[in-house]
């Protein structure tokens, strides 16, 4: 069985340190690769890195909304450089809006740092990595001018009407281990909601550990497993039918150059 860990953050505290063996766990679970998602500018320096390092892992740069009112007004230019430059940076994201813990003014400020991304996506002709927390119906509005782009609504958290909205889209949903917790039926009702092609599944790692696992506080690739094995229940189906449709599903929205090692080891 061969997944592919669809967003996580390799260059956060905890993993960063131990990088080399993480990748190696990750393989051991039969996590074939995974994408690492650069949020800031000083990120982005580390993701490049780290895509030097091992070629199971594509990444992906962006300013994600918690960063929004740190970058300067010509942000844009040099994260559209860096994208340009490095093949393996498969996607533009994360970004978004995130409405949770933010007043008006920051809140106002997410918007146009969100659009020039969308733009910068366009332009290259990449897919968009979504995050988008208690802002769905604004996110979901403004990408409408963007229904040209491919994109994923990651880490899904929203109500099943909201799931159904972004589908209406054309969206790919992002499942995380939240879809694991007592407190999460929202997340299990998309689960099963997302049509078989457009279904990924995520460790948002450190972050979300998935249930099985949740004592161990730090999460990480190698525990996409267990999100697939959930996600597989929720569904009615098959775990190995599931992992060969996620990984498909990925190859199909990041590109088959993203995973030409893990496409090749998997063919062999």
């Amino acid at each position: 069985m061969t997944l592919i860990d669809t967003h996580c953050h390799l260059t956060y505290t905890g993993l960063l340190e131990q990088q080399a063996a993480v990748v190696q766990r990750a393989k051991a679970a039969g996590v074939g690769a995974m994408v690492t998602i650069g949020t800031h500018p000083p990120d982005h320096a580390l993701v490049l890195q780290t895509l030097a390092r091992f070629d199971c892992v594509a990444g992906a740069l962006g300013v994600h909304p918690h960063h929004a009112g740190e970058v300067s007004d010509d942000f844009a230019e040099a994260l559209e450089a860096q994208i340009t430059a490095v093949p393996r940076v498969v996607a533009v994201g994360e970004c978004g809006l995130d409405y949770h813990f933010y007043p008006p003014a920051e809140c106002a400020r997410q918007r146009p740092v969100f659009v020039r991304q969308l733009e910068i996506a366009r332009r290259l002709n990449k897919p968009v990595i979504l995050h988008v927390r208690d802002a769905h119906a604004e996110a979901c509005g403004m990408m409408r001018d963007f229904t040209d782009l491919k994109f994923v609504v990651h880490c899904f958290t929203g109500t099943p009407d909201e799931c159904e909205s972004w589908l209406a889209l054309g969206a790919y949903i992002g499942i995380t281990g939240g879809v694991t917790y007592k407190n999460a039926p929202d997340v299990r009702t998309a689960a099963r909601l997302v049509p078989p092609d457009r279904l990924l599944v995520e460790t948002d790692a450190p972050y979300l550990s998935p249930q099985p696992v949740r004592k161990i506080k730090i999460n990480e690739p190698a525990f996409v497993a267990h999100v697939a094995q959930r996600v597989a229940a929720e569904r009615g189906v098959d775990e190995m039918e599931l992992a060969r449709q996620t990984t498909r599903n990925a190859v199909a929205f990041f590109g088959e150059k993203a995973f030409a090692a893990v496409l090749a080891n998997s063919a062999a």
